[in-house]
């Protein structure tokens, strides 16, 4: 299975919770399966590897789909 490269240009959105960063897609190195990303909010170059552009926890997500909140249990709200 081959990987897909996130287009150049685009907008993601870092999914860890200790960290609010979002980053947009320079360039590719195809030899590495490497992604040149660039952070928005510190204008910090830096690389990151293909697989993180998965949309799942410890990764990039793209910047309109990034992961709402959770939403409240009812039995929490029930025990106040």
């Amino acid at each position: 299975m081959t990987k897909r490269y996130p287009p150049i240009g685009s907008k993601w959105k870092e999914l860890d919770v200790r960290v609010a960063r979002t980053v947009q897609v320079i360039r590719y190195d195809q030899d590495k399966q490497l992604v040149r990303i660039n952070c928005l909010e510190t204008q910090r170059l830096s690389w990151a590897k293909l697989d993180r552009f998965n949309g799942k926890s410890g990764g990039y997500a793209p910047f309109g789909e990034a992961r709402a909140p959770l939403p409240r249990r009812q039995d929490a709200e029930r025990r106040r």
